[in-house]
């Protein structure tokens, strides 16, 4: 029996032919979403395990697609999905910290710039030194050279889980605000503050490189 959603959910097609057994469908979804999946999983454990995990989603998506109510899009279930599974792989390997213990808290409510690059010898406390530095003004071959990129990668590599997995999603998959918040189950604030933060770290990482 396969699931039947509401005729104008976006996805409603897609999930009756995975409940049929829908090779052509599969496939699909799979080239779709297989690359974005794989490099978020990558974020949290070695390639081997991620590669593991990914294969893992695609057999629990398979055996649990009548289960899926429409709630949020199919896109968002399967991350969903992913992210629990990797997430308890990695703290079962002693990777990384629990995301449940690096989200939202009020110890980590750092400043979106730290307060000693806020100090003009001129004006005081609270005021750039000099303009920061001006990413398209920078010679191209420098910003998109590799080195640039590894330093970006491992920028976003370094942020806490939870700003890591939504600097991912929003500024590498493209995803929406909506669609991070029912993936993550995080409220819209949430999602800007995590957002915010993480943005703000990985750019303070490049223009110490740049400059």
């Amino acid at each position: 029996m396969t699931n039947v959603l509401p005729p104008n959910h976006p996805d409603a097609g897609t999930v009756a032919a995975l409940g049929r057994g829908d090779r052509e469908a599969f496939t699909c979804i799979v080239t779709e979403l297989n690359p974005g999946l794989t490099r978020l999983a990558r974020s949290y454990v070695p390639e081997a395990l991620a590669d593991e995990i990914v294969q893992e989603t695609w057999m629990a998506v398979i055996k649990s697609i009548e289960t899926f109510q429409g709630r949020s899009s199919l896109k968002s279930w399967i991350y969903r999905i992913m992210l629990n599974k990797v997430r308890t792989l990695a703290v079962r390997e002693a990777k990384i910290v629990p995301f449940t213990s690096v989200g939202p808290q009020t110890d980590d409510a750092r400043p979106s710039v730290e307060p000693e690059r806020l100090m003009n010898p001129d004006l005081g406390q609270g005021y750039w030194p000099e303009a920061p530095v001006r990413w398209h003004t920078a010679p191209d071959e420098r910003v998109e050279t590799k080195e640039t990129l590894e330093r970006v990668h491992a920028a976003i590599q370094a942020l806490p889980a939870a700003q890591r997995e939504v600097v991912a999603m929003r500024d590498i998959e493209g995803w929406s605000a909506e669609e991070v918040c029912n993936a993550l189950g995080i409220s819209s604030v949430n999602q800007r503050v995590l957002l915010h933060r993480g943005r703000v770290a990985v750019r303070e990482a490049v223009e110490e490189y740049l400059s």
